[in-house]
């Protein structure tokens, strides 16, 4: 799954030092990256410079892609075409000051209260990528990173037997701020990278248990409509009924070490993207190779986001790190009880 194709027609402004960066990393091997596509649009340049953000709470998505409660459609119903066309997006060539309309009061920060920065959730926030079947002739790593059907409904009926509730990073957050509480057998079932086949194998098995996820997009990919990832109808279908939809770049970019003005592409054009569709602010975001530095926290905390998961091993959250929250990866090689003995350590 990680092979990447050569990257032809280089734009004749775009720097050589970034296309070489951009070339090594379409090249490499990670063991998180999605199949990023070679002939993805190249950035522009960028005017925002060094300047501060305006608080995101000042963003709002344009009103047609608010999503009324009449949109909802029953969880039985998530089979959006794949072939839908996705609507035009914003960018972050925009400055976030220029964006003025008002958000709605609850879009606004979540304010902690005097014990914050004391209290810690334990709870397993559980890390997927692919839920389909086994490629022909996959390589270990793919099989590590794709959890087979019959496999991921397993483990689901195993969480619902064992009274297991999902509940979402913004629920996790709650408690962390505020102190509010989370049904005793909590869970955060996460997807990264936003693939397609969610759509054929996880909702349909999630949705008789009434449980929901949160899916990382590469927002980009889907303005472009690559077949292997979400289609913007897709996602909007499955937060209408109750999942998450959050940004995980716009390109699938390594963010550590690079520019603030690149970092800040990436990251605030994809809030921005998801804004548009969901209709809402998203709030968390999810580290592209699970790599990041002070910039990128710089920037989650300018941008107003809550928090932002990572590839760290743990189950035990705090208000205090909230930019780096552990997750529990689901190993796609893993037999059902090694997946009950995983579950059980996180009690």
């Amino acid at each position: 799954m990680h092979r990447r194709e050569t990257i032809r027609n280089r734009p004749r402004w775009l720097p050589a030092r970034l296309f070489a960066g951009l070339a090594v990393l379409a090249l490499s091997v990670a063991a998180c990256g999605p199949d990023v596509p070679a002939l993805v649009t190249a950035l522009p340049s960028l005017t925002v410079s060094e300047t501060r953000l305006a608080p995101i709470s000042t963003i709002t998505a344009p009103a047609s892609a608010t999503l009324a409660p009449s949109d909802t459609p029953p969880a039985a119903t998530l089979t959006d075409p794949a072939s839908a066309t996705p609507s035009a997006s914003p960018t972050a060539a925009t400055p976030a000051a220029s964006v003025t309309s008002q958000p709605a009061a609850t879009e606004l920060a979540l304010t902690p209260d005097a014990q914050a920065l004391g209290r810690q959730v334990k709870l397993p926030i559980l890390l997927y990528h692919y839920v389909e079947p086994w490629p022909a002739n996959a390589t270990p790593l793919r099989k590590a990173l794709t959890v087979q059907p019959a496999d991921f409904a397993a483990q689901m009926a195993y969480l619902h037997a064992q009274g297991y509730v999902t509940v979402s990073l913004y629920d996790l957050m709650s408690a962390l701020a505020q102190g509010t509480s989370l049904p005793q057998r909590a869970v955060v079932l996460t997807f990264d990278d936003g693939y397609r086949t969610l759509m054929d194998y996880a909702a349909p098995a999630l949705a008789p248990l009434g449980y929901t996820g949160t899916v990382f997009v590469i927002t980009q990919l889907m303005d472009e409509n690559f077949a292997q990832y979400l289609t913007w109808p897709q996602a909007e279908a499955l937060y209408a009924a109750g999942w998450k939809i959050e940004p995980h770049t716009k390109t699938h970019p390594i963010l550590a070490g690079q520019k603030r003005d690149f970092q800040l592409y990436e990251i605030l054009g994809s809030v921005q993207t998801v804004a548009a569709h969901i209709g809402r602010m998203p709030r968390f975001f999810a580290y592209p190779y699970g790599k990041w530095d002070d910039t990128t926290i710089e920037l989650e905390r300018e941008m107003n986001l809550w928090g932002a998961v990572t590839e760290l091993p743990g189950d035990v959250h705090a208000y205090s790190t909230r930019y780096g929250l552990h997750r529990v990866r689901v190993n796609g090689t893993m037999t059902l009880a090694d997946f009950i003995q995983t579950i059980k350590a996180t009690q």
